[in-house]
């Protein structure tokens, strides 16, 4: 039995406590509809060694609008379906291992024209301090996962078989917008002096703040004359296809549509994800660093519910001043939010919160500019951009920000 929960009947589960501060994405959660409930529905998956029983997520859809001749600043609120969940056996320096042989070696990796999908793990539920963390898959055997552990390991996680991974693979360029919405959800370009829609990647790797984009796709309609040359590419290499491209899960994207090219709306279709989701967070021990980030969650969520707190060092705060009461104190960590109703490029962001420690402010979250009021019930909406800039730190050491459903 398939059961559908409308977006009204879902968000009148929740309490209507919070307000909206300012407007976000144009995002119409009227049209956001939970298709299958996790609880209501099990999928058996077997293999030749072991079984394995899966509770299937919601899935849903949002419409963003993204405006003509102006950026706008998307977040996907879904995952793609995972294709694998199961127990932990062991872990290694930098592998997973699972029991029985569920896979086929290597299915997890990328193979230009035969296996376009690339593929993260996600640390389940459980008693470990690694919940909820992801980690990029390199390679894999028919029960072991070798994971990219640069910037993260995967210290403190039991091998009792209590622990759960997820396998899913990352949005790309081309199945957020495959070649078939051309002049739906994007328009193609013709002639590199005279790009239409581009996609702006946050530059992740970038030190400091105000960080520019790399890479910045574009959709080739075989451009400047060329031929057979259609689909994904990015600017200065007018050839390679670049649609299977990871995008961080907990990433964003700027939409650009600019020469010409026509405000069109983007409609993500995807899994709702019910487990936590831990994001890095970099810092650094000689500058300000900004952090491209978002929430994989289909609704709004309060600033209070965001998981970003003073109490485990994912949010730095700003003591108080002293000397004048109404004063805006030099701050520390700034949460960025950007507005995506403002028709322009390259916007600045239009809200800046930081948390309070107290007198003369009370504690809790602020708005910049808005002197003592507090912001906490303050709403991001789903599918918006976030940038957590962190204040210098004296070790430079990641720090991990665990978001939780509120559903």
């Amino acid at each position: 039995m398939e059961i559908w929960l409308s977006a009204e009947l879902f968000l009148l589960l929740k309490p209507l406590t919070h307000r909206v501060q300012i407007s976000l994405p144009d995002i119409d959660m009227k049209r956001l509809f939970v298709l299958s409930l996790a609880m209501a529905s099990t999928l058996l998956l077997q293999s030749s060694a072991n079984a394995q029983t899966v509770a299937t997520d919601p899935v849903g859809f949002t419409t963003v609008s993204c405006l003509g001749n102006s950026d706008t600043f998307v977040s996907i609120p879904f995952t793609r379906p995972s294709e694998y969940v199961g127990a932990i056996a062991s872990v290694g320096a930098n592998t997973i291992t699972v029991s029985g042989t569920p896979w086929i070696v290597n299915q997890f990796v990328y193979a230009a024209g035969t296996q376009p999908k690339r593929y993260y793990v996600l640390i389940g539920p459980a008693a470990n301090p690694k919940e909820g963390h992801t980690y990029f898959i390199n390679s894999n055997t028919n029960n072991q996962l070798t994971v990219d552990t640069t910037q993260d390991n995967l210290t403190g996680i039991p091998s009792n078989g209590t622990v759960q991974l997820v396998v899913t693979p990352y949005w790309t360029p081309a199945t957020l917008f495959p070649a078939s919405d051309a002049n739906v959800s994007f328009t193609p370009t013709t002639s590199s002096a005279s790009y239409k829609t581009q996609l702006l990647i946050p530059n992740y790797a970038a030190a400091g703040i105000n960080q520019g984009y790399s890479p910045i796709y574009f959709f080739s309609n075989n451009v400047d004359g060329s031929t057979n040359n259609v689909g994904w590419r990015v600017v200065g290499n007018n050839t390679t296809d670049h649609g299977d491209d990871p995008l961080l899960p907990d990433g964003y994207m700027v939409v650009r549509h600019q020469n010409g090219a026509p405000t069109l709306p983007l409609v993500s279709v995807g899994a709702v994800l019910t487990k936590k989701v831990a994001v890095p967070l970099i810092t650094s021990a000689s500058q300000k660093q900004d952090n491209a980030v978002s929430m994989i969650r289909p609704v709004d969520v309060a600033i209070t519910d965001t998981g970003l707190t003073p109490a485990d060092g994912s949010f730095v705060a700003t003591p108080p001043v002293l000397t004048v009461k109404n004063r805006n104190p030099p701050l520390k960590d700034q949460l960025l939010l950007f507005d995506n109703t403002q028709v322009g490029f390259n916007k600045t962001p239009s809200a800046i919160y930081y948390y309070s420690t107290g007198s003369p402010r009370t504690t809790g979250w602020k708005l910049f500019g808005d002197g003592l009021a507090n912001h906490g019930d303050d709403l991001i909406p789903a599918g918006s951009a976030i940038v957590i800039r962190k204040a210098v730190t004296a070790s430079g050491q990641t720090a991990f920000w665990t978001n939780s459903p509120t559903y």
